[in-house]
């Protein structure tokens, strides 16, 4: 006769999450009192416990995410399947091959900002929260270069994929985003988990990880509407871990002032970039014209309704009160036109990215028209221009935003200063430090030593002429003489730029921000030049961050 066999009991989740703060996680290696802190802070670390609301523990969430990597992957070999690789135009494919370098530094940002948290906060709950977000930003990290390969690989045009991280701290285009990046593990470890949980995961994943990957679909792209649908259903569990640490700060009413003021600044750090970038990625990186909504209505739905109104406000229940004006100011600057002028200051730019721009045609300028009245008279003749020059049969390029209207590369959020009447700036040790905004210099002013460096593409390389630039970047085809970056998506070799193409154009970068100091009498150093060293000796030009070209 068989042994009967004995039923085993299901496991309690509650009690095993219980366990987590009988364990603890006592400091072997480093031990420290408030005053010698790894990460020092400016919060009142209460003397009691905090939540983890989603009471997650690692064996579940292991296999949780062990089914969705599974379906991530499969989800990309039925792509290949589909021939997906080759169904999505070279436009969108090309926006992607922008947008994904940003992703992947955020992602390791946001590892490593993790770790700065649980040494800061010694709740056990909450570090075991932390422990597993930390867990998850390696995950999308591993996807994200995952999704390189799988388009570096499958794609048919492969060039400058491989040329993604490289660009993120030496490419035009890259600065802001990786100057947000370097936020999240910067100074005040709440302040950082402020910028990557409550602003970053909460009010902006959506943009990032469903509204652009949606243009995408449009545009028969489901590979990257995969892996980031995947990675934005993490988000939900950063976005609680979020509001558990706004929750244990708040348990300290000394910390109050302290969560308007990083709340503020993060969201307007953040926002000065993502409100351009992300409107230059929706708007211009489609080919797709169904979708009625604008960058402008999506920023409405996504930021004022869902992340202002649904969670900002709710805030002010908690004594939290996070300024209505500075959501209403970031509104109107893309009202009044900032993804507009950030294309075309992209577009005038176009030599110097590891991916190409497309031209727009008169189907894009129809959907501008209807979504932007009197967009066509503002900027339509620019685009005009850009369209007839877009060859090298002509070397010439089409001009972009003149100096005015450009202004000056602002120090904080490194964007250009569009709004007139939003500039400022300061002299600092006989520099001046522009501003594209007050918003900005008061976070610079109330930061002493954040920002600091090289912080500007166009100052390395002001008077130097366009095809050094290229050759000092790396951005060549394996041939040795055609550019990656190309004005256009045109695949004839004929019509592809070459460095010698470049060369005859016989441009030259020039800074507006060394033109505007000049021009006003004011102080402007250039402590990082291209083929100077910092210590003043003539070098080799190697570019912003000082890596080899090989």
């Amino acid at each position: 006769m068989a042994a009967t066999e004995t039923p085993r009991r299901r496991r309690s989740l509650k009690a095993s999450h219980e366990r987590i703060g009988e364990l603890g996680w006592d400091h072997t290696l480093h031990q420290h009192s408030d005053e010698t802190r790894l990460y020092p802070t400016r919060y009142k670390i209460p003397n009691k416990i905090g939540r983890d609301p989603m009471k997650q523990i690692t064996g579940d969430y292991l296999n949780m995410q062990l089914e969705k990597d599974d379906r991530v992957f499969g989800g990309l070999d039925a792509g290949l399947r589909a021939e997906v690789p080759h169904k999505t135009p070279l436009r969108v494919l090309e926006q992607v091959k922008a947008i994904l370098p940003t992703q992947l530094g955020n992602e390791i940002g946001a590892f490593r900002c993790m770790s700065l948290l649980i040494e800061a906060i010694k709740s056990p709950e909450l570090q075991n929260a932390y422990y597993l977000q930390m867990v998850d930003e390696q995950r999308h990290a591993g996807l994200q270069m995952g999704l390189f390969r799988w388009y570096m690989k499958h794609q048919w045009e492969p060039t400058g994929w491989n040329l993604g991280l490289r660009a993120t701290g030496r490419g035009a285009s890259h600065l802001p985003a990786f100057n947000i990046a370097e936020q999240l593990i910067t100074g005040d470890p709440i302040q950082a988990a402020i910028m990557t949980q409550v602003v970053i995961e909460t009010g902006f994943s959506n943009t990032i990880n469903v509204m652009f990957p949606d243009v995408a679909a449009r545009n028969g792209d489901f590979a990257l509407a995969t892996v980031n649908n995947s990675v934005q259903s993490d988000e939900a569990r950063h976005i609680n871990n979020g509001y558990a640490t706004l929750l244990y700060c708040l348990q300290e009413p000394d910390n109050i002032p302290l969560l308007e003021q990083d709340i503020g600044q993060m969201y307007w750090a953040v926002a000065s970039f993502a409100d351009a970038a992300l409107g230059v990625l929706t708007d211009y990186g489609t080919v797709d014209r169904s979708d009625t909504m604008s960058w402008l209505d999506k920023f409405d739905r996504w930021v004022m309704d869902d992340y202002y109104r649904s969670y900002m406000v709710n805030l002010k229940k908690l004594g939290v009160n996070v300024p209505e004006g500075l959501f209403l100011k970031a509104r109107n600057r893309i009202a009044n036109g900032r993804a507009h002028k950030a294309a075309i200051a992209a577009w005038s730019s176009w030599p110097f990215y590891h991916y190409r721009l497309d031209s727009l045609n008169d189907r894009d300028f129809e959907w501008f028209e209807a979504r932007y009245p009197g967009w066509y008279s503002e900027y339509g003749a620019f685009w005009e221009e850009r369209r007839r020059l877009q060859f090298p049969d002509q070397l010439a390029l089409a001009d972009g935003l003149t100096t005015d209207q450009m202004g000056p590369v602002c120090w904080t959020c490194q964007t250009a200063s569009f709004d007139v009447e939003d500039r400022c700036h300061r002299v600092i040790d006989d520099h001046t430090r522009f501003y594209c905004s007050p918003e900005c210099l008061w976070i610079d002013d109330t930061n002493p030593g954040r920002f600091s460096g090289m912080r500007n593409f166009a100052d390395y390389y002001h008077g130097v002429e366009y095809s050094e630039v290229v050759r000092d970047l790396g951005f060549i085809r394996p041939d040795g003489k055609t550019l990656i970056g190309q004005p256009h998506c045109e695949m004839d070799a004929d019509k592809q730029w070459t460095i010698s193409d470049l060369k005859a154009a016989d441009l030259t970068v020039s800074s507006t921000n060394v033109e505007i100091a000049a021009k006003m009498g004011l102080p402007y150093k250039r402590p990082h030049q291209f083929g100077v060293s910092t210590d003043g000796v003539e070098g080799s030009g190697t570019g912003l961050t000082g890596l080899p070209l090989q």
